[in-house]
């Protein structure tokens, strides 16, 4: 079966049957401080893998100025779920954004979907023709401790679709060779060290994470692997 399939056929959906519609706040954080502090206008926003949409809706409402929100997915469950929204200020295509060339924005979101695509190379180059500017989201999933625990990333494989593995360089060096420059970059933390944790062992790992990230940023993400990268870029 190819990767993209899940998607497709439901897979994807039985395995994560809310899209993770829950991470959208937490994502709208990060989103809107790196927009914020690097303050450009905008009227177009593109969400290329919106899933459930939840994500479009929560920025919409935070930026009330901008007149175009559309969000595209190859999945007919995520789009399905977006339509529930029922908001009119956001329009939902179940779509390839990049087999419409008439389609362009002036901002395009890329939330945690870089790991999901096979040529991520190729598509990189691709995307680069549909905006001036891009919201990337991407997981640090190499790390000190998934090196020692490859089942960690097995279980990213299997649950929610990860293919390929990042350190922050590697990023970086991916987004420069594919024609990007990086304007601004941020760590996303985790969501489990920004809720409370229930048991001894939960607890015991958020401080030490925490810990080790009020010492060295760069250093933490190395160690755990449980951090992000929000990138504004051209």
């Amino acid at each position: 079966m190819k990767r993209t399939e899940m998607y497709q056929d439901g897979l994807y959906f039985e395995k994560n049957p809310t899209w993770d519609a829950a991470d959208a706040v937490w994502k709208v954080k990060w989103i809107k401080q790196i927009l914020d502090r690097n303050a450009f206008s905008f009227d177009k926003v593109a969400d290329l893998g919106c899933g459930s949409g939840t994500l479009l809706q929560q920025l919409c409402n935070l930026y009330p100025a901008v007149k175009s929100w559309e969000g595209y997915d190859i999945s007919p469950q995520a789009i399905a779920l977006a339509n529930q929204l029922k908001d009119p200020r956001i329009s939902f295509f179940n779509q390839d954004l990049l087999s419409n060339a008439d389609k362009q924005a002036d901002l395009l979101l890329m939330i945690d979907v870089v790991e999901h695509v096979a040529d991520y190379y190729g598509f990189l180059e691709k995307v680069k023709k549909k905006s001036e500017y891009f919201v990337f989201h991407i997981p640090l999933d190499l790390s000190c401790r998934t090196l020692l625990k490859p089942h960690v990333l097995l279980q990213q494989r299997e649950s929610v679709g990860h293919i390929h593995y990042f350190s922050k360089e590697m990023v970086l060096w991916m987004l420069k060779d594919t024609g990007y420059e990086v304007m601004d970059w941020i760590y996303s933390k985790p969501l489990l060290d920004l809720v409370p944790q229930q048991s001894v062992k939960g607890k015991i790992k958020k401080g030490l994470r925490n810990l080790s990230y009020s010492i060295s940023k760069d250093k933490s993400a190395k160690l755990w692997g449980v951090y992000s990268m929000m990138i504004l870029a051209k």
